[in-house]
Formats: C-alpha cells, structure tokens, sequence
C-alpha cells in the first residue's frame, strides 16, 4: 500500500526527494505521532498515519504556524517539552530529533501523556484525601477527650456558681452582683450543652431534634454574641417574621451553628469603617417548604476561589485558624437534610451572605 503523503509546495519538492520512499515508507510505520519539518519550511515535509488519526485538523493545513498554536506549553520532562492540546484535551510529550532522511530535517515525535497525568492526579487527589480524613480523625479524637476531660470542671463551676446566686439573697445591693452570677452561670450551663453536644456528633449519637422557633433561637445567640458585637462596635439586626414557622432540629446544634456563622461575619467586618458594620439576619420559607435563614454582613467577601473551598476541612483564611468550623457547620446542616452555602452579598455586593436551610416543624 503506498504511503499517504500530504501536498506540499513546489518549493519544498527538493527537500521531498530528499526524504525518499523508504524515509517516507519509515515515518509512517511509526506508531506515535510524528510530523517532519524542513529547517527552513514553513509547510510541513510529511506526517505519518498516527498523527493524521491523532490531529485531523493540522494534518489538512501542516504548518509551523498551526503546529505552535494548536499547543499550549505546560513545562519539561528532560530533554522533552510538555504540551496541552486545547482540542483534544490531552498531554503530550514532544521530543525533536534531526533525521539522516534529507538536509535540514527536524522531526517532531509526540506522546500521548493524558493518562499518565490522569493517574498522577488522581493519586495526588486521594493523597490529599488521605491526609485531610486522617486529620479529621485526629480532630475527632482530641475533641472526644477535649469533651471528657472539661466536663467535671464545667459541672464543678454552675455548682460554685448556684451557690454564690443563694447566698447574695435578696438584697437589692448585690444586685449587680447577682445578675453577674446569673450571666455567668448560663454561659457555663450552654458550654456545658456544646461539649455534650460535640460528644454526640462525633459519636455519631441521634440528637435529640423539635419544634424549635427560628425567631427565638437567633435572638439567643444574638444575646450570646451582644458583648462581642459591642467590643467590635458592630450592629446586628434580625428581621424575621412572626408568622414563620417553627423549624424541626436540635437546638444546640442549630445554635452553634448559627454562633459560628455571625461570629465570623464580625470577624469578616474588621477593615469595614464602624458606621457600615453590620449583621442582617433573615429568615423566610423556601419554594422547597424549608426554612431559610441567611446571615449577610458588610465585610471583605469572598472571592472565587474562596466559594470553591469554604467549606472544605482545613482550609481557613485566617491566621490562626483550623479550617473545621464551617466544614463542621456543613455537616451539621446536612445532617438536618438541608443545605449550607455562600453568596455575595445580594443588596449591594459589599460582603457575603451565609446561607442554610432546615426542615420546618412537624404539625
């Protein structure tokens, strides 16, 4: 069978007699793609079968020109050159050799690489996988011990604490005094209820999930959180209807993730002037008859890459952060069977809005 040859132009028929059919019958036979260039032709000499088959498209119009442009420079292997073919969407390695077939010829061999890239990267992905699962792990462990050890000394401090409510009495001088106590035995009383709560998730033990009302709940954490906003002189207003209806789910739960979630909206408003920091929480009920509760602030926002992995374990923007407190929050959510998410800020762009949705209550 005679080897298919591509036309070439009158002023390169020298460099063709050059090649000759045994250069040509050799060229063809190989199994990877090559194509042959004159050192001084623009036009291709030849291409053999597998690079017709393999770039159908520069095998019609074989050209330096179309050959550069068609790849795109990715890095080196050695001696060799890797491209990416937009076209095709692979790898390959590109290797030049001078030929003994005729004057001035510079023979360009590519390797298909996809696959080997493809394995690489996946492998890289589990390893990534790996470590962050193993790191989670190690997280749950010391959380679980975390839980244990501090447990004691919380039911040790709402005992002092009683006792010191009880013994200020009824005097109306001490009471500042037992308004502190009072503060102070309720914060200790909901740590209390996190480290049980954060034993039972990571136990994977069933919470305990009710009738909750959205708009009671976040008034609390806005309680929790008055102090911090204040230190940070930063508003926080909630707009939630009264006709809402209750949401079904486990009130530690929700609420810390409603705490997670506004304190890093303040934490997001630091380089924000004083007079635009603030906090609008909302709530409404879905098309999906769920409810619907956002968290907008007039912070930094975040950029693209950031809504990517915002909720990936262990990444964090923050200096001292861990990178597990919105991917806990994200399970919590899920677990609920509702969803959690982020979008700018949709009345002027300026900041973000974190978003999750729960079931409604059950009737």
């Amino acid at each position: 069978m005679p080897v298919a040859r591509i036309d070439r132009k009158t002023s390169h028929t020298e460099h063709a007699a050059d090649l000759g059919e045994h250069g040509y019958a050799l060229i063809d036979a190989l199994p990877w793609p090559c194509i042959v260039f004159g050192h001084e032709a623009d036009t291709a000499l030849t291409c053999n079968a597998a690079f017709r088959a393999e770039f159908p498209k520069l095998a019609a119009t074989p050209t330096r020109d179309a050959f550069e442009t068609a790849f795109e420079k990715a890095g080196e292997q050695g001696r060799a050159r890797i491209y990416y073919a937009p076209d095709t969407r692979r790898w390959y390695r590109v290797e030049h050799s001078e030929l003994a077939l005729g004057d001035h010829t510079d023979a360009l061999f590519l390797t298909n690489m996809s696959d080997c890239i493809e394995v690489l990267r996946r492998h890289r992905e589990q390893h990534e996988q790996l470590l962050s699962t193993s790191r989670m792990m190690s997280v749950g462990e010391m959380a679980t011990t975390l839980a244990h050890e501090l447990n004691q000394p919380l039911s040790a401090a709402i005992n002092y604490l009683a006792s010191c409510e009880q013994m200020t009495g009824d005097e109306p001088e001490h009471t500042r005094l037992r308004q502190g106590i009072h503060l102070a035995k309720r914060q200790t009383e909901r740590a209390a209820q996190i480290i049980g709560s954060i034993r039972e998730f990571v136990r994977s033990r069933e919470p305990h999930r009710q009738n909750l009302s959205a708009r009671t709940l976040i008034q609390g954490v806005i309680e929790l959180l008055r102090l911090e906003a204040e230190q940070y002189q930063v508003l926080i207003v909630s707009t939630v209807p009264d006709d809402l209806p209750p949401i079904f789910a486990d009130h530690v739960m929700i609420e810390q993730v409603l705490l997670n979630l506004i304190k890093n909206a303040i934490e997001a408003m630091h380089g924000t002037p004083p007079s635009r920091r603030r906090i609008q929480l909302t709530a409404r009920l879905d098309c999906d008859d769920m409810v619907e509760i956002r968290v907008i602030d007039q912070g930094c926002g975040i950029d693209e890459n950031g809504m990517r992995k915002l909720f990936t374990p262990m990444y964090t923007t923050k200096p001292d952060g861990l990178g597990i407190g919105l991917a806990i929050c994200r399970s919590i959510i899920e677990y609920h069977e509702g969803r959690l998410f982020a979008e700018p800020n949709p009345d002027n762009g300026q900041g973000s809005a974190l978003v999750f949705t729960v079931p409604r209550g059950l009737a």
